[in-house]
């Protein structure tokens, strides 16, 4: 059996593009699926609950820490079969679309630079410029935290969703891998339009800012009134009656607004960064004083697109990370 590294009071920081939060109480770093088994019967016979770690790039962590295991997913294989393309959890997601462009298979264009690891592209169903990840995904496996069953899950019971699927609403179920099914092109073409993509996200300079990209999901809306008046100055059609947060949050005039180091982004209003040395508590406050003037002014309620680690259940961002596996 293997025997991993666990290591007590790591700052969990380091390991979020927010740079932000306290540390957990133990980090275990797993670079295979036996050393997945072992972090989680360590969290179950410590009686702990766990919590998921991937690229922290939609991550916001509690200026406690997380009062139990962190477990960071190191899992980094890609096997090419034809034109399906098998990736772990752990590999970069940008990395994974060059490599699909080199090997001439086509699809993960539309994903190129948006950051994290494929585990949590699978997990929010991750996506950009009207393509996600979950369009292109035959099946997923995932490890069941309680039984410590590998599953394999086609793509109709992975319930994609807009930013959402079956492991983002259930943490006991832990994505190790993704079978991608894409399609047989000319490596140039595909790499050009994956390096115009990377272009389009690059002239918006967001890539500097230490964030979490966007904060809040698209929300859909039902008011017409609303939706014309965003198509009429946008110059745009409303897809899928889901208008931009950042839209929105430009509507409540909160462009640039702070609560301490934490603020809205000059350059994109989704984007709450931190402006140096914030703190996970004036993020959350600045997130719910977002929330109540968008709705005060626009009459929408915004959801937290990202997830976060160490809160009590009752806070209002994201949810409570898994209980320990049951004996």
């Amino acid at each position: 059996m293997p025997m991993i590294n666990i290591q007590q009071n790591v700052p969990l920081a380091p390991f979020t593009t927010f740079g932000i939060g306290g540390p957990a109480r133990f980090l275990a770093r797993v670079k295979s699926l036996p050393e997945l088994r072992e972090a989680l019967l360590f969290a179950r016979g410590r009686r702990l609950p766990f919590g998921i770690l991937g690229g922290g790039s939609n991550l916001l962590v509690s200026d406690a820490g997380f009062e139990g295991v962190a477990i960071r997913l190191e899992l980094e294989e890609v096997l090419v079969s034809g034109d399906q393309l098998t990736a772990q959890a752990g590999v970069d997601l940008n990395a994974l679309v060059q490599q699909s462009a080199e090997l001439g298979l086509g699809g993960l264009e539309p994903l190129a630079g948006i950051p994290g690891l494929v585990g949590g592209a699978i997990r929010g169903n991750a996506g950009a410029y009207g393509s996600c990840i979950g369009e292109l995904t035959a099946s997923v496996r995932a490890l069941q935290a309680e039984t410590l069953e590998l599953l394999e899950i086609n793509r109709q019971e992975c319930c994609f969703d807009y930013r959402s699927s079956r492991f983002k609403k259930d943490p006991r179920l832990i994505v190790i891998s993704a079978r991608l099914a894409l399609s047989a092109g000319d490596p140039a073409e595909i790499r050009r339009k994956a390096e115009e993509t990377i272009a389009k996200r690059t002239a918006r300079h967001l890539q500097c800012e230490m964030s979490v990209g966007s904060f809040f999901m698209n929300p859909l809306v039902t008011d017409q009134t609303l939706i014309r008046r965003f198509e009429t100055e946008q110059k745009v059609s409303c897809r899928n009656s889901r208008i931009p947060a950042g839209w929105l949050i430009d509507q409540a005039g909160l462009r640039n607004t702070r609560v301490g180091a934490a603020m809205v982004s000059a350059l994109h209003a989704n984007y709450l960064v931190n402006a140096g040395g914030a703190r996970a508590a004036e993020v959350i406050a600045l997130a719910q004083l977002i929330k109540t003037r968008v709705h005060a002014a626009t009459g929408v309620q915004l959801q937290e697109e990202a997830s976060c680690l160490g809160f009590p259940p009752t806070e209002p961002c994201g949810t409570p990370a898994a209980e320990p596996p049951k004996n």
